[in-house]
C-alpha cells in the first residue's frame, strides 16, 4: 500500500510498513479491548474504551496526525461553533498503511458488531454489513478556549466514536477537563470519557445523547462515524425539504425508526421509554443541536432556528 502523504512531508511522516500496521494483530487487540470494556447506559448508552491500538499502532497513528497537523494541508470545521473555527485533515482519501489497517479494522464485521452488541438489542451480521464509516473521518484539531454545542449527532449515525490523540503529555485534570462531556437530561455535564491517550468515547446517537466539549489545551482527536446508506439519504432529503426546522419533526421521526427498527437494549420492547424520550428531546436548532442561555437552560425552539 502507497503512503498518500503530500511530498512536503515525507519526511515527517511515519514508516509503517512490518508488523506495526499489521490488520489480524490490530484487530485482535482492538476486539479483546472492545470485549473487556463494559459499557454504560448513564447519563446515556456510551462506552470509553482505553488502550484501544495496540501501542506501536498508537504512537505510528499520533505521527501521522502531527504530520499534518503542523502543515498547510488542513481546513476548517466550521460546525463545532460558529464562535471558535477549528481545524481539519479529512482522511478519506488517505491511503497510507496507518490509515488503510485503522479503516480495514473498523470496517471488519466481528469489529462493528463488537462495539454494536454493546448497545443494541439485536447486533446482527446484517446490521454491521449495512453500517459505513462516514465521509466525516477526519482528525480534528481544537485549540485551548474553544468549546462545541451541545447537541445529539444526526439520526443516520448508528455509533459515535472520538478517538484522543494528545500531542502532549496531559494530566489527569487535563485529561478530565478537555473530555467529550456527556450531558444528562438536565443538561449536567459529566466528564466521563477523558482526553487521555490511545483511548476512545463511543455512543449511540439518540433522541437525549447530548455530548460536546470545552478545551483548556489543545484537544486533536480522530473522529468517526458509522453511518446507514439509506438513513442518511432519507436525511439528506428531510433537510432539502427544511424539515430539520422547528419543531424538528423530521429529526424526531427519523430517530424513532431508527430505534424501532434497531432498538436499544435499554429501552422497553413496549416502547414506552421511546416515546417518553421523544417527547423530552431538547433539540432545539437545526443539526441536533440544544442552544442553551446564559444559565445552561434550553432556548424556545421556535425562536432560535439556524
Amino acid at each position: 500500500m502507497t503512503n498518500s502523504l503530500p511530498a512536503a512531508l515525507d519526511d515527517a511522516a511515519p514508516v509503517t510498513g512490518g508488523s506495526v500496521t499489521d490488520f489480524n494483530r490490530c484487530r485482535a487487540h482492538v476486539l479483546q479491548r472492545i470485549a473487556e470494556t463494559q459499557g454504560s447506559t448513564w447519563p446515556f448508552e456510551h462506552a470509553f474504551i482505553e488502550n484501544i491500538f495496540p501501542a506501536d499502532y498508537y504512537a505510528a497513528l499520533r505521527a501521522h496526525m502531527l504530520a499534518f497537523k503542523h502543515s498547510d494541508k488542513v481546513s476548517e470545521r466550521h460546525q463545532d461553533n460558529p464562535l471558535y473555527v477549528n481545524k481539519r485533515y479529512n482522511l478519506v482519501e488517505d491511503y497510507s498503511d496507518v490509515i488503510g489497517c485503522f479503516r480495514r479494522v473498523f470496517s471488519d464485521r466481528e469489529v462493528k458488531q463488537a462495539i454494536l452488541r454493546k448497545f443494541y438489542r439485536v447486533p446482527s451480521a446484517a446490521l454491521a454489513d449495512a453500517l459505513a464509516i462516514h465521509e466525516e473521518f477526519e482528525f480534528v484539531f481544537t485549540e485551548a478556549g474553544r468549546f462545541q454545542n451541545i447537541h445529539i449527532d444526526i439520526p443516520p449515525k448508528f455509533l459515535s466514536l472520538v478517538f484522543y490523540i494528545p500531542e502532549h503529555p496531559v494530566t489527569p485534570e487535563q485529561e478530565e477537563r478537555n473530555a467529550t462531556i456527556l450531558y444528562d437530561k438536565e443538561l449536567k455535564p459529566h466528564y466521563l470519557a477523558r482526553f487521555k491517550a490511545n483511548s476512545v468515547c463511543t455512543f449511540v446517537p439518540q433522541f437525549s445523547s447530548y455530548h460536546g466539549f470545552s478545551s483548556t489545551i489543545d484537544r486533536d482527536a480522530l473522529v468517526m462515524f458509522y453511518v446507514n446508506g439509506d438513513a442518511l439519504r432519507q436525511w439528506q432529503s428531510i433537510r432539502k425539504a427544511a424539515k430539520d426546522q422547528p419543531p424538528f419533526t423530521g429529526l424526531l421521526d427519523a430517530i424513532e425508526q431508527k430505534l424501532k427498527d434497531h432498538p436499544l437494549m435499554s429501552f422497553d420492547e413496549e416502547g414506552r421509554r421511546l416515546a417518553e424520550e421523544r417527547a423530552a428531546c431538547l433539540v432545539n436548532a437545526p443539526q441536533g443541536r440544544v442552544l442553551v442561555d446564559e444559565h445552561g437552560k434550553p432556548l424556545p425552539k421556535d425562536t432560535h432556528p439556524e
